[in-house]
């Protein structure tokens, strides 16, 4: 495990350059992001860090602060009903998009349900909402088919973005009501997107900077040395590079971000029988040394833990921090005791090009308790695919669960994205529908018992709670949001 670290900060820190001055203007806010845009489409939008792609161009409906709580944006005050399936939302007068339209509720209306109609993470987090009803030019209700006690703080996200009327698919760019408009001229599609003041928006002071330029860049050692030449002011980088950073007069943020480990995807043992026995996956929980993998594998980037929710979350439980002690004699005990007494074999997909420490410690943990890995050689193009559509039973990966009914929806009910083996636990759904429709304490202490239950049924093998890490020049200061990876871009400022 350590020389697979050690040979992660070798390759990473290759490339150096002594330069650290901003190569922009201070007018000029100048972003490096590794995942690649998804087009302008907010019913094609992805979250994490796709999200500062569109915050430039599109305003939401509501704004989160770095706790993640809700504030008035374009809605300026919302309520339920009784039942909490009609959200009514107040909005703000005198917004225009930058193709002259009017925002009103038909607008929001429209912008709405077109989201929803996509297939991508912003369109997952409306699936709840059966209707929009325009009550008036200034009033929009959202009529949902159950509570979701996760849509409001939601539309802060790509998902209560609203988009022009007169252009939903964006065929000509985007067309929002955001603090800017994209620069055609000084645009690269798939490598430079450059924004401009809009000089009608209507909360300017949250935007300080004159131009954003965002630059896709998918090499972590190519962003780094961005950073370390001047060429942009903030990225996301490596444990293995945070030092190195540090050293050369990068501020360097740390917060925590999303669970990785042993995500099991066959939890109904359709493909690998062993998988449908919950001694088998609680044998892969006791697999896993989690306090090494944090500190040599991300060198303390990381927390360890065995259970899926992430501390500050309504449904953490510190008890349940450490009930997998890594035990390899008793996970072959519980392997042999389900049937296994000789392990079994299980095909799953090479992820060395996003994780290749983690690849080389999650297969050799699991020989090491007789279980066999063939891994097989897949594109990480395919990568994400191929898991959501269940050709592997189980594998490394890594989810953000600090908000519970996100989680549930995205990977513990029978549609969610996450659940390609479109597993029903009677049990567990009864759970869910209990947590859905309770309010205040009863619905905290209805989710931390799915993630007791989730705990006890191994669900997964979590080892840890993976840190966001973030580099950026100190001409800016940076104020991360919980629960997210991605720093909104109106959580920067200049440093001065």
């Amino acid at each position: 495990m350590a020389g697979a670290a050690l040979t992660l900060v070798a390759v990473s820190a290759c490339g150096r350059s002594g330069a650290t001055a901003s190569a922009t203007g201070d007018d000029t806010l100048t972003l490096s992001i590794g995942n690649a845009h998804t087009g302008w489409d907010l019913a094609s939008a992805a979250l994490g860090d796709n999200i500062q792609y569109y915050e430039p161009v599109f305003d939401s409906l509501v704004r989160l602060d770095p706790e993640a709580r809700p504030h008035p944006n374009l809605a300026t005050s919302w309520s339920y009903d009784r039942d909490r399936t009609a959200l009514t939302m107040r909005l703000r007068k005198d917004v225009r998009f930058t193709d002259g339209t009017a925002l009103d509720a038909t607008a929001v209306r429209k912008s709405l349900l077109h989201t929803k109609e996509g297939t991508n993470e912003a369109a997952g987090k409306l699936r709840a909402i059966d209707s929009v009803e325009v009550v008036n030019p200034r009033t929009v209700v959202l009529h949902l088919s159950a509570p979701d006690p996760q849509l409001v703080a939601n539309l802060g996200d790509p998902s209560g973005m609203i988009a022009s009327p007169g252009d939903l698919t964006a065929k000509g760019g985007p067309v929002g009501s955001g603090p800017y408009v994209l620069d055609k001229a000084a645009t690269t599609n798939g490598s430079t997107y450059a924004f401009t003041r809009n000089p009608d928006y209507w909360n300017p002071k949250a935007y300080p900077f004159d131009k954003i330029v965002i630059k896709n860049v998918s090499d972590p050692t190519a962003r780094l040395n961005a950073l370390l030449s001047g060429q942009v002011d903030w990225a996301r980088i490596t444990p293995q590079t945070a030092r190195y950073a540090k050293g050369h007069g990068l501020g360097v943020r740390a917060h925590a971000d999303s669970v990785e480990g042993l995500y099991i995807w066959d939890r109904t043992g359709r493909t690998v029988p062993a998988l449908g026995k919950v001694k088998v996956r609680q044998a892969l929980n006791h697999a896993f040394d989690r306090k090494t993998i944090v500190e040599k594998l991300n060198l303390g980037y990381a927390t360890a833990t065995s259970q899926l929710a992430t501390a500050g979350s309504t449904w953490y439980e510190k008890s349940l921090e450490s009930n997998y002690a890594y035990d390899p004699a008793k996970a072959r005990r519980l392997l042999a005791e389900a049937g296994y007494p000789h392990g079994f074999t299980v095909t799953m997909p090479d992820v060395s090009s996003v994780a290749p420490g983690q690849q080389v410690v999650m297969v050799q943990a699991l020989e090491d308790i007789g279980i066999k890995v063939k891994v097989d050689k897949i594109p990480f193009t395919r990568l994400f695919t191929a898991l959501q559509s269940g050709e592997y039973p189980m594998s490394w990966f890594k989810l953000q669960s600090g908000q519970p009914w996100d989680f549930i929806q995205s990977e513990l009910t029978r549609g969610a994205a996450w659940n390609p083996a479109k597993d029903f636990d009677p049990k567990l759904n009864r759970m869910i529908d209990k947590a859905q429709r309770a309010r205040g304490g009863a619905q905290t202490a209805a989710f931390r018992a799915i993630n007791s239950y989730l705990q006890d049924n191994a669900f997964n093998a979590p080892w840890d709670v993976l840190d966001a890490v973030q580099g950026n020049s100190k001409r800016i200061k940076v104020t991360p949001r919980a629960f997210v990876s991605a720093v909104p871009i109106s959580n920067m400022a200049p440093a001065g």
